[in-house]
């Protein structure tokens, strides 16, 4: 059996059988110069070249009755319902994935490149690659989620093979019907082909290339329409939800260190909690915005006037199995107390550089050892300020209770009274 696909003027029918077809041109529908095509023809041909039509066009009458729209062709909005589902699912999808994946095993292209894109930005970068998974999709199962919900069906009239067929499609859609993704633009593209397709039947880029028909039940649709808007309405609610906590996530609030009650004042994109430590304090700071984490530790030490660089060795010497130390351990101060710093690598993780701050306050040994992924300790414009808020919470715990001083200054008045004891 043949099934035909003709042309009258900018719309486009079939396919039909061939008994249609002869019905078509003796009722005066299908004239002589009527561009005709099934599969198998390499190009459309006139009917009044086709020999199946010839007896059938020679008692047509004259003038052709009023055409009646195809029914079974999808309209406007059963397309824009499949595709507004196909392009919401489909790119959230890839831009939450590919997120993830690239901040998890290409930091340093994610902080220079993902995370500097705006959320509407980078559902338009995305969205060519959507159009890809559209094809692939089309070319393995014949159609798509939106689709298949909607109940509608592509039919490929270009005589082009499927995967061609589906990826060029796609293009056009992507190029002519969606306006490259770009806001404003889209709608100007968008209403031009819907325009085209109340008065034809077929989009301008569909137009002997493609037939898309809607084959769902009106109780199939309407689910598949209730659908549409119950994603349109996902996809919204989260890129509120998303502005929302990124404003959110510059707000500062205050962190209190529950081992001195001192308090510091970070923002709110950083995660806290405390961890258990073999002795002493541990505390967890984390932001994946920065793609950042530190620890702030506290350890109790048997004796005044411990050198910052010694114990910093002893603690490189801990730490051995899961970090390096790359540098000397250099002497400075912070906050006016003694300390040493130094450079180290992770071990076990690629892509992460550490600098580890020790500083001595009496008997109290805090540390600050800084994870920055992605990009050196020093490519992390808030480090000096992050370090400092967490050094600001420390002070000597081992330091007597009851000496008439305040924090720190406990320390040099204890040190003079033991200066002047008698011997």
């Amino acid at each position: 059996m043949i099934d035909w696909y003709y042309r009258l003027g900018k719309k486009q029918g079939g396919p039909v059988s061939t008994e249609t077809l002869l019905e078509l041109t003796k009722a005066g529908t299908i004239k002589p110069d009527t561009m005709l095509w099934h599969f198998g023809l390499g190009d459309w041909q006139k009917a009044s070249e086709t020999a199946e039509l010839t007896e059938a066009l020679a008692t047509a009458p004259s003038v052709a009755p009023v055409e009646v729209r195809d029914p079974t062709l999808a309209g406007p909005w059963a397309r824009l319902w499949a595709r507004m589902i196909d392009v919401y699912i489909v790119t959230y999808g890839l831009v939450f994935g590919f997120t993830y994946l690239v901040s998890l095993y290409a930091p340093a292209f994610y902080l220079r490149t993902m995370a500097a894109l705006d959320g509407l930005i980078s559902k338009v970068v995305v969205l060519p690659f959507a159009m890809f998974v559209f094809a692939a999709m089309m070319s393995v199962t014949g159609t798509t989620i939106g689709k298949a919900i909607i109940g509608i069906k592509v039919e490929n009239i270009s005589g082009r093979g499927s995967v061609a067929f589906h990826f060029l499609r796609e293009l056009k859609v992507w190029i002519f019907g969606l306006g490259f993704g770009i806001p404003l633009v889209n709608l100007l593209t968008g209403t031009t082909q819907a325009a085209k397709l109340s008065k034809s039947g077929s989009t301008g880029y569909d137009r002997g290339f493609a037939v898309v028909r809607r084959k769902s039940s009106d109780l199939q649709y309407s689910v598949g329409v209730f659908f549409a808007i119950a994603v349109v309405s996902i996809g919204t609610y989260w890129n509120i939800a998303y502005k929302a906590e990124e404003a959110r996530a510059q707000e500062v609030r205050t962190w209190v260190n529950p081992a001195t009650g001192k308090q510091a004042r970070f923002a709110n994109m950083w995660a806290t909690e405390e961890w258990k430590a073999d002795a002493g304090k541990l505390y967890y700071f984390q932001s994946s915005k920065l793609l950042v984490e530190a620890l702030l530790g506290y350890e109790p030490l048997e004796e005044n006037g411990v050198d910052p660089v010694v114990y910093g060795e002893a603690l490189q010497e801990a730490l051995a199995t899961d970090i390096a130390v790359d540098s000397e351990w250099k002497p400075v101060m912070v906050d006016g107390f003694p300390a040493a710093t130094a450079k180290a690598t992770q071990t076990n993780v690629a892509d992460t550089h550490l600098e580890i701050t020790v500083v001595i306050i009496g008997r109290s040994a805090w540390r600050v050892l800084l994870f920055v992924r992605g990009r050196s300790t020093e490519e992390f414009t808030g480090k000096d300020v992050l370090v400092h808020s967490l050094f600001s919470t420390a002070k000597d715990i081992n330091a007597p209770v009851n000496m008439p001083c305040e924090d720190e200054t406990c320390l040099s008045q204890l040190s003079a009274e033991k200066l002047h004891e008698p011997s």
